[in-house]
């Protein structure tokens, strides 16, 4: 479209210039050239018809062809005016008149013609008679009289005044009396005297049309005529003169606007050629974010800001994550710190003047501003250019990418596209890092689920099995001991067996206890409160030579969670601490509560930002290496033999379930620090212990996949109880449907299907709404990958059939996670 714009604007242009070159040419001169030889021709043939006409009354010219030729070229040169002044649309009325003077004077020429014929016969008859010698020697008396006549016509026919016609009338008088009436020069006589008064009435007429021939009114229509044509000739030019003008005004605004083009051009490809570096810069910094680990994005995120800031001439740039806490990135170029607040302030900021969408904000000059809180915020920080980049990716992430420059960008312009195409490239890696930890999160959830299935199965057959065995043992033992004496050899022996079978026996239920399904109570605890009740306990279980130090916890510092659960933790860490110790020892039992800004990788886990309680269990034992270490929380591994191997799994599992983590720090000969992070809550010492004090929802949707009719009823009753609207199908095909045709109904998704399809369902839900988080209920996880599940979009595993406690939580980190931030 801008092409053809384009095109029809440079046609136009030549359509213009082209106008006004034909305008400004003289194209009348042409014309005027005809009509000028037309006044010359009139001219001339007027000329020749008056020396023609002289020369004729002089008895000069006896061929009156020449007055014929030149009347007819007179006539013609009119009616060449006239039809010039028709064609250029000038009055005709002066070449009428011209016309109509030129009729007259062929009249007047005509009968010029006439009585100059008459005039001259006679005048030559005359002049015949009056010089005859017979005629004068026959008769002398006539003699003077006729030369007398003769003298007169000559006068007369020279002058033709009254006076010459008064003398040649006496003249003829005298003549008529002395001429003879009889004789042989009677009749000749009488001729010259008839000859003689035709001529006294030829001459006087003759020059009387000569005169109104020559005296005939056709200069002033001629003047007339020759004035119109050059009045218009004037304004020809003038107009010609005009259009050249005016074409010579378009050719100077013609040149300048080529200049500005060409201004315009070498400003383009300045800035292409800056585009063109910026883009380098984004590719290799694109590669690089690419390639890169996700523990290493925020690091190499501040490398990437550095080089385009350079690219584009900042000082500043950051990168501002809408997070729960606020995460930052920031590099400056001359590393001082940042102002109070920024660029924390800039999320805030955008928000105000817009950028929840797609479009970039940019401020050239922050003091252009009008007063308000945008050129406020931005003194305050001292910034005077700014561009604000959101950084929007449906599902993954949402936060701006922010530039500051502390002097006007009036001589520069951000390039905005490519701003855009950093912003994507930054907001991709960032997406790539939560989705790079979505998928370890659900690998180790997978794997959880996967261990949790074979320990329960074997948990189920050793219940059946070996508890019979165990109670056997148990049984004859105590039948056999009353019928032993004591301290005898044999009675020792029943004793060893019976305490050996009952150890069998707790290992039995840690085994149940480790995997058996359990839908524990969940309330706010202080930490200060379960110090307490472990103090009591441990100190009569540990070792004399083993010092228990408690330290004091705040009482706000409280966690959430079942209080028998996370009493066994610090117990199972203590008992774990003491063992470590050969003979005597300290443990060191301490906690606080800490802010995460950024994801905080352990030796055993990692926490997405928030605010945490870290519980620490430190001991002065032997300490292990990294090689045990890593195999601490596996299940049924121990290194003292009296271990089980189920004390440390059971506190990594309890911590798991709280949605925490742990951290292991330990060398050989040193002793050890085992901490435990969960998230940290506010304390509610009248906070009532029941199902109520579950994670609950406010009110989001959730849309239910589930093959079995009363199963589907009862999950829609558990989750209505859970504060959630739940909209239950039974068929995979309705529910995609409903997503299809009102995808941003549906808060979360969660799909309990037959193990076979389930994984397929989520895909297929995910392709119609991949903002949505999706939850998927199991019950085995054998089959199924890890990759399969991050196709399918799954978030989190719940095992099936769903127990309350593990599905609150489980919504409550999809809907919490930064990692399904939806704008």
């Amino acid at each position: 479209m801008r092409l053809l714009s384009g095109v029809l604007g440079v046609l136009l242009l030549l359509a213009l210039l082209t106008w006004l070159l034909l305008r400004g040419i003289d194209t009348n001169a042409p014309a005027y050239a005809v009509t000028l030889r037309a006044f010359d021709d009139f001219a001339l043939a007027e000329a020749s018809l008056h020396r023609d006409v002289l020369q004729a009354r002089a008895g000069l010219l006896r061929n009156y062809d020449s007055l014929v030729k030149a009347m007819e070229a007179r006539q013609d040169a009119v009616s060449r005016l006239r039809f010039h002044a028709q064609t250029v649309g000038l009055d005709v009325g002066p070449a009428d008149r011209l016309a109509a003077t030129v009729s007259q004077q062929e009249e007047l020429t005509e009968r010029f013609k006439s009585g100059n014929a008459l005039l001259q016969n006679s005048l030559s008859y005359v002049g015949l008679l009056s010089t005859s010698p017979g005629f004068v020697a026959q008769d002398a008396q006539l003699a003077p009289a006729t030369g007398a006549l003769a003298a007169a016509l000559l006068n007369l026919r020279r002058d033709t005044s009254p006076d010459a016609v008064k003398a040649l009338q006496e003249r003829i008088d005298r003549f008529a009396a002395e001429a003879p009436t009889v004789g042989p020069d009677a009749e000749a006589a009488r001729a010259l005297l008839a000859h003689s008064r035709l001529l006294q009435e030829l001459l006087p007429a003759i020059d009387e049309t000569l005169k109104a021939l020559v005296a005939a009114p056709s200069r002033q229509p001629l003047e007339e005529i020759r004035a119109l044509f050059s009045d218009r000739r004037s304004a020809v030019e003038a107009t010609a003169q005009r259009f050249r003008l005016l074409l010579y005004l378009v050719s100077l605004l013609l040149l300048v606007i080529l200049v500005h083009l060409g201004l315009r051009l070498r400003s383009r490809a300045l800035a292409l050629r800056r585009r063109a570096a910026f883009e380098h810069v984004i590719a290799e910094n694109s590669t690089r974010l690419i390639n890169c680990p996700p523990t290493e994005t925020d690091a190499r995120l501040k490398q990437v800001l550095g080089e385009l800031s350079r690219a584009i001439s900042v000082e500043r740039a950051y990168v501002v994550l809408d997070e729960n806490p606020t995460r930052v990135q920031a590099w400056s170029a001359d590393e001082t710190a940042y102002p109070p607040g920024w660029p924390k302030q800039a999320l805030t900021l955008s928000a105000r003047v817009g950028t929840a969408g797609p479009d970039i904000v940019t401020v050239p000059d922050a003091a252009a501003l009008p007063p308000g809180a945008l050129k406020d915020m931005l003194a305050a920080a001292g910034v005077r250019g700014w561009a604000c980049v959101p950084l929007i990716r449906p599902g993954r992430v949402r936060g701006i990418m922010g530039f500051d420059t502390c002097r006007p960008t009036w001589d520069r312009i951000f390039p905005l596209p490519v701003l855009r195409l950093a912003g994507d490239v930054v907001a991709s890696a960032l997406e790539r890092e939560f989705l790079e930890r979505d998928r370890a999160r659900l690998a180790t959830r997978l794997e959880r689920a996967r261990r949790m299935q074979m320990i329960g199965s074997l948990a189920s057959g050793i219940a059946h099995n070996f508890n019979n065995i165990i109670s056997a043992i148990l049984g004859y033992s105590e039948m056999v001991e009353p019928q032993l004496t004591r301290g005898t050899k044999p009675a020792q022996h029943v004793d060893e067996i019976r305490r050996a079978a009952e150890r069998g026996r707790d290992l039995i239920d840690n085994i149940l206890t480790f995997g058996r399904r359990r839908d524990a109570r969940v309330r706010p605890v202080q930490v200060r409160t379960l110090f307490e009740e472990a103090a009591s306990l441990l100190r009569a279980s540990l070792p004399s030579g083993v010092e228990l130090v408690i330290e004091n916890v705040l009482v706000d510092v409280a966690v959430s969670g079942e209080p028998a659960q996370l009493q066994q933790v610090i117990l199972n860490l203590c008992t774990n601490a003491a063992q470590a110790m050969p003979r005597s020892g300290s443990i060191c039992v301490t906690a606080e509560q800490k802010e995460v800004a950024a994801f905080l990788p352990l030796s055993h886990g990692e926490l997405p930002p928030g605010r945490y309680v870290c519980l620490a269990i430190i001991d002065s034992g032997r300490g292990f290496d990294e090689n045990v270490a890593r195999r601490l929380f596996e299940p049924f591994f121990t290194t003292h033999l009296a271990g089980t191997g189920l004390g440390l799994a059971t506190v990594h599992e309890i911590v798991r379930d709280h949605d925490g983590a742990m951290n292991v720090q330990s060398k050989p000969g040193h002793g050890s620090r085992f901490e435990a992070w969960r998230p940290a809550v506010v304390a509610d010492s009248t906070a009532v212990v029941g199902p109520a004090m579950l994670p609950l929802g406010g009110g989001e949707t959730v849309l239910v996949v589930e093959s079995e009719r009363e199963r589907l009823l009862y999950n829609e009753e558990m989750l209505a109880a859970l504060g959630y609207e739940p909209v239950g199908f039974e068929r995979p095909a309705d529910a995609i449907a409903a997503c299809r045709s009102m995808p941003d109904r549906f808060d979360i998704i969660l799909v309990s299907h037959a193990s076979q399809t389930a994984v397929d369902v989520a895909h297929a839900l995910h392709e119609v709404a991949p903002r949505q988080p999706i939850l998927l209920a199991t019950s085995s996880t054998i089959d199924v990958g890890v990759d399969a599940l991050a196709e399918a979009g799954i978030s989190e595993l719940v095992r099936r059939p769903l127990v309350s406690t593990e599905l609150a939580a489980a919504l409550a980190r999809c809907l919490r996670s930064p990692g399904t931030l939806r704008p």
